[in-house]
């Protein structure tokens, strides 16, 4: 399907295609890369799709890769993604500043559909009637030289992006929905997503994990786990995965048990003996349960999201999480999402209505309806 002419291997083709880039209203972007031994994405592969073709550029021949932010950053330009917070991540540590002006396909799709998250093999497959091939799906691309049915399946992931954004824009534009798909989609351009802060990452650990864990142990040996990989640009996994850790919290003597694919020096033994070998006694306290009315409140607002959700058919996951509705305060909401932009629009203001007696929950024929008091 491609042919060598869409391979970018040098300087000089490189910074013609970027300067022909200029001239486009929009882009379609995709990386390949690698992070199974590194705590950094290794960019591999960088696929680009313009009006004029489909083109994979091998970042490992180009000495003048920072061109690109000519293009990325260049607010006339749309740059096309599918779920792309790998992506920019990757530009992010490679060129320290984000894309403007970007459009996630998968969060486009949930405007038009109650499917969240889609993968981008399924969006093809629902809007294109293609199914991709997906053979390199795992594939190593630090792997050279890269074989025509690489190129192919690389280049077809940025060919079918612009087809997809064709037909979500036209959707979208008829229910006059294309400006949220633009606006949420800036989601992912938040410096904070891409900056690493080893003192806060056992906040991502699930809550059920940490049930009655020492909070001093459970918070240092995650800071010291993120500042060891972060340095040596070395893969969680292969020092200690989120699991290992909780396992040493609990039980210090299960480290000479656990199966490490990273030899440790003596310093970061010592390291961990000290923070596991700590007296601190105070345990991370967890969450009080919803009191009654909390809960029956709670119950309401997820009824009328899903009454909402249904009428527009646009997912109730990308309106509104469990967490926001939990959240919600009606006599200081200016923080909340909810009453912000397009979510003020379809959620917000309509609650608001219903617990001011304007609306109401009415069933029939078996189904529930939200309709004016």
């Amino acid at each position: 399907m491609f042919s060598e002419k869409n391979l970018i291997n040098c300087d000089n083709s490189f910074r013609k295609f970027i300067n022909s880039c200029l001239d486009e209203n929009f882009i379609s972007i995709d990386t390949e890369f690698v992070r199974n031994k590194t705590f950094y994405p290794q960019l591999c592969l960088l696929q680009i799709g313009t009006s004029t073709g489909s083109y994979a550029i091998d970042p490992n021949k180009i000495s003048n890769l920072p061109l690109l932010k000519k293009i990325l950053r260049n607010k006339n330009i749309l740059k096309i993604f599918h779920s792309p917070r790998q992506d920019i991540e990757i530009f992010f540590n490679l060129f320290g500043s984000l894309p403007n002006n970007i459009f996630d396909t998968q969060i486009a799709y949930s405007f038009i559909s109650q499917e969240y998250q889609i993968s981008y093999e399924k969006i093809v497959l629902n809007i294109l009637k293609i199914k991709l091939d997906k053979t390199f799906q795992y594939y190593d691309w630090t792997l050279r030289p890269i074989n025509q049915n690489q190129l192919d399946y690389a280049l077809n992931d940025v060919y079918y992006l612009r087809k997809i954004y064709f037909k979500l824009e036209k959707k979208l534009k008829s229910k006059n929905r294309f400006d949220w798909a633009l606006e949420e989609s800036k989601i992912y351009l938040n410096k904070k997503l891409y900056l690493n802060s080893p003192e806060n990452y056992w906040k991502n650990i699930y809550p059920s994990k940490t049930k009655n864990l020492n909070l001093f142990k459970l918070k240092k040996i995650f800071e010291w786990r993120e500042e060891k990989c972060i340095t040596s640009n070395i893969s969680r996994k292969l020092v200690f995965s989120d699991k290992d850790l909780v396992t040493l919290i609990k039980n210090p003597n299960n480290l000479t048990s656990l199966n490490l694919k990273y030899e440790l020096e003596k310093k970061d033994l010592i390291a961990i003996d000290k923070i596991l070998s700590n007296n601190s006694d105070k345990l991370l306290e967890n969450k009080s349960r919803l009191l009654k009315s909390d809960f029956e409140l709670l119950l309401i607002l997820k009824i009328i999201l899903k009454l909402i959700s249904n009428e527009l058919n646009i997912s109730p996951n990308l309106i509104a999480t469990t967490s926001d509705l939990e959240k919600l305060n009606f006599k200081n909401n200016k923080h909340s999402r909810l009453f912000k932009s397009w979510r003020n629009e379809v959620f917000g203001k309509k609650i608001k209505k219903f617990f001011n007696n304007e609306l109401k929950i009415v069933s029939k024929e078996n189904s529930l309806f939200l309709e004016k008091n």
